[in-house]
């Protein structure tokens, strides 16, 4: 699907740069010629990853986040990484520019966050994803959504996480068939599933069946968008999905 750009949400930002230099959210520090953004790589680092496990259905903890054998039964994720800490308030800060004040630029700091939690899998945990050949695949946004904001930051994310780990990223596969509220907006699980319900749709299942693959969005919450997202890949032939994210709420 292809992004819809939202013109005064852009110009207004290449206005802005204008006025007011670019320098890092979290220290206040402008750009020179070791930083162009802003995030600069020193507050980057401060930000830990994440070293625990929990299912994506109760939270319990469970070995590399794997889905326990109860919620299994209705959970479709097979496993949830999880970057970073949501409770981290430098972290928070930055999700919430970069899908709220459409700072697009944010997508690199976070995809590197998620590399080097990554890398940390592979090393200290030898969990080693590639070996499962997945595709990375992002959640997709309406196109409401899509307009409103003028990106879809969880295709940002996928971009840049296929770019660095050599993946094939698909698209045209997942899509919204409408708008719904936001699931930001709804605290209850039960109704943020009921929210999502019959929400997205396969279309050239042929480019997954008996694939693995690599579900990629920002946050997770109730984990009700991921599962919903899950069990339609999984009727189209899907072997096994595991969710990716920057963070859980």
């Amino acid at each position: 699907m292809a992004n819809f750009i939202n013109y005064p949400q852009y110009l207004l930002s290449r206005i802005a740069d204008l006025i007011f230099p670019k320098k890092c959210i979290i220290c206040g520090r402008f750009n020179d010629k070791n930083f162009d953004g802003y995030l600069c790589a020193k507050c980057l680092n401060t930000i830990p990853i994440n070293h625990s496990f929990g299912c994506i259905g109760c939270k319990r903890p469970v070995a590399l986040g794997k889905t326990c054998r109860l919620c299994a039964k209705t959970n479709h994720i097979d496993q949830l990484l999880v970057a970073a800490d949501y409770k981290n308030q430098d972290l928070i800060k930055i999700i919430k520019l970069f899908k709220y004040r459409f700072i697009k630029e944010l997508g690199l700091p976070l995809s590197l966050l998620t590399k080097k939690y990554l890398v940390y899998l592979a090393r200290a945990k030898k969990l080693n994803f590639l070996e499962e050949n997945p595709l990375a695949l992002p959640v997709p946004l309406s196109n409401k959504r899509l307009n409103w904001r003028g990106f879809n930051q969880s295709d940002i994310l996928a971009d840049l996480l296929a770019e660095n780990f050599h993946l094939e990223k698909v698209t045209g596969v997942i899509s919204r068939t409408g708008n719904s509220k936001p699931q930001a907006e709804i605290e209850e699980k039960d109704k943020r599933l009921d929210n999502l319900s019959g929400l997205f749709r396969i279309s050239c299942a042929d480019k997954i069946t008996n694939k693995n693959i690599l579900l990629i969005d920002d946050v997770c919450t109730t984990g009700a968008t991921l599962n919903e997202c899950a069990k339609i890949l999984k009727e189209a032939g899907v072997k096994r999905v595991t969710g990716l994210v920057i963070a859980r709420g």
